[in-house]
């Protein structure tokens, strides 16, 4: 019997997709590996190959059969590969976070990304698993097709499920207002189907318009005013020297904190342990991700306080998705300038940024900082580490990762003091913070982030570097500021809260403020307790269904 009998023949065809199925759809028992979800894969599997048979038994021509068998097959094999290749490097399967990041890459990442993780022997495993299990798949469906009851029970399988089809379908609608249920994650294609259209990016981006365009803001400021959001990229706390790590990663940092001039925060966290849903967070004036288009985000509360609003991206520029970091309406509304091309270096985008002669002015600096591929992320000039440098059981290849990352450190830090200089002038305030953490082989043969639920120890991924730097002229017009810092340097920080932080330092007042979610507050600030608590609220566990782990670790036990 040929091979390509299977484009033509049902009997064929359904044991091979149900294997297909059956192989693709075992990548969420990595996840989820309970009895209901092993019976789940069996049920949904079977269920998927005779839909599938059943629409190539009803297209009329034989050419069109044939194309519509390949396409299911080489769909499958797609999804399966993808699935088990982020099980290989992040311990996660395709989800709305992946996607996210999928749909927000820029062909430069995805060429570092391709580069850092995928060799050339993990490509040829990974072919050669695929030529295994589609022949395997192939000489088993000549085996099962010998036996014609076999299909008929899995019609009956099929059957038998049509409740469970009906229950996905509410699940499906309602999943929105967080009805938590798993099942429909159990089959790859359907969960990559859901994934994307649950994510419902332009309902919610048409409401956060709606929002940010009808947001009033006064702002109480008697005196011109710079503030200063860096948003930093993958930036670990333990390889900042600032934080205890031996290698003198952050000098010109430490020479303004010796100065007074910088507050360093010892405890902040990251909700997220990835850069599109961090940003959702921190934007928005929304706590923990309850209702993030139920609430404005803070560039357009600043501009409806009077403020001149800039935005430079190393990461990302606008077009026409649906995130807020790239919507072209969105930044046309909240936005009097961004930067419209990417640069090879922060400090060239640096230099481009200019002193507004508005009495008051935001401005959001978006660092590509230490994000992979760790060797482009600094000029040679600054490549002052290399793989001799270091000690411990890593392998050459890894100490050689670890001296890129920290040489992007090192230019990190002259980055941000060239923008520092810039405002060191003005009655401007400065506040510097990451995205999220990084692994850079620390506590296990891993580098990288998105992993921070299966990690030994979440803290290296959701942990970040937080700093607020001062000018002379704003600490002499603004002493309870100073004060204020000075107490909350140990206080347990989430990033999550950074907007309404901005708002008191600004002076502004605007209906979603919340002046106990800034971490300088006079009347308190509520902080975060353990790793479990950020893990579970920050909405990481969204996939993850009864597995989920439980850290309790928090920084004080570290």
């Amino acid at each position: 019997m040929k091979y390509s009998k299977l484009l033509s023949d049902y009997k064929l065809l359904l044991p091979f997709l149900f294997i297909l199925n059956l192989v693709g759809n075992g990548a969420w028992l990595f996840i989820q590996s309970t009895i209901s979800s092993v019976i789940l894969v069996i049920v949904l599997s079977a269920l998927f190959a005779v839909l599938e048979v059943l629409l190539f038994r009803i297209i009329p021509t034989s050419f069109l059969k044939a194309a519509f068998a390949t396409i299911l097959i080489v769909l499958h094999n797609v999804v399966g590969i993808v699935d088990y290749f982020l099980l290989y490097h992040f311990g996660t399967v395709i989800n709305h976070i992946v996607l996210d990041a999928v749909l927000l890459t820029n062909t430069g990442e995805a060429s570092e990304f391709v580069t850092t993780y995928i060799s050339p022997l993990l490509f040829i495993v990974f072919l050669m698993a695929v030529i295994f299990v589609n022949i395997a798949a192939y000489a088993l469906s000549c085996y099962l097709n010998r036996f014609r009851k076999m299909v008929w029970t899995m019609y009956l399988i099929a059957a038998m499920t049509i409740v469970l089809i009906l229950m996905n379908s509410i699940v499906f609608m309602l999943f929105k207002s967080k009805i938590i249920t798993n099942s429909i994650m159990h089959n790859a294609i359907l969960r990559l189907n859901t994934e994307y259209f649950l994510y419902d990016h332009n309902i919610r981006m048409d409401a956060l318009l709606r929002i940010c365009k009808e947001v009033t803001a006064v702002s109480n400021s008697e005196r011109p005013m710079k503030i200063v959001i860096v948003i930093g990229e993958s930036h670990s706390v333990y390889h900042t020297s600032l934080y205890g790590y031996e290698k003198q990663t952050y000098p010109l940092m430490a020479a303004r904190k010796s100065k007074e001039e910088l507050y360093v925060m010892q405890n902040a966290v990251s909700m997220y342990d990835v850069t599109s849903s961090t940003m959702w967070s921190v934007f928005s004036l929304d706590s923990l991700g309850n209702a993030p288009t139920a609430a404005p985000l803070f560039p357009a509360v600043f501009k409806a306080a009077g403020y001149r609003t800039y935005l430079f991206d190393n990461e990302y520029l606008k077009n026409n998705s649906a995130h807020i970091m790239t919507n072209s309406t969105l930044s046309d509304l909240i936005y009097d300038y961004r930067n419209s091309h990417y640069y090879e270096f922060d400090g060239e985008m640096v230099d481009d940024v200019h002193l507004s002669n508005d009495s008051l002015a935001l401005y959001i600096i978006h660092l590509s900082g230490h994000h992979f591929d760790y060797y482009q992320r600094y000029p040679a000039s600054f490549a002052k580490y290399n793989a001799n440098d270091y000690e411990g059981s890593q392998t050459f290849e890894q100490k050689k990762s670890i001296a890129a990352y920290d040489n992007a450190c090192l230019y990190n830090d002259y980055v941000i003091d060239k923008i520092i200089k810039k405002f060191e002038d003005e009655n401007a305030l400065l506040v510097y913070f990451a995205d999220h953490g990084e692994e850079i082989y620390d506590i296990r043969n891993f580098c990288g982030h998105m992993t921070s639920r299966t990690s030994p120890d979440p803290s290296y991924q959701l942990r970040v570097p937080l700093w607020v730097w001062l000018s002379v002229k704003y600490k002499d017009n603004h002493p309870d500021v100073v004060n204020r810092l000075q107490k909350s340097l140990n206080l347990h920080i989430k990033t999550d809260d950074i907007s309404h932080f901005l708002m008191d330092v600004a002076e502004i007042e605007t209906p979603g403020y919340s002046e106990q979610r800034s971490f300088i507050s006079p009347s308190g600030y509520k902080e975060w307790k353990s790793f479990s608590e950020i893990i579970n609220a920050g909405g990481l566990n969204i996939d993850e269904g009864n597995n989920a782990r439980d850290f309790h670790i928090s920084l004080d036990e570290q």
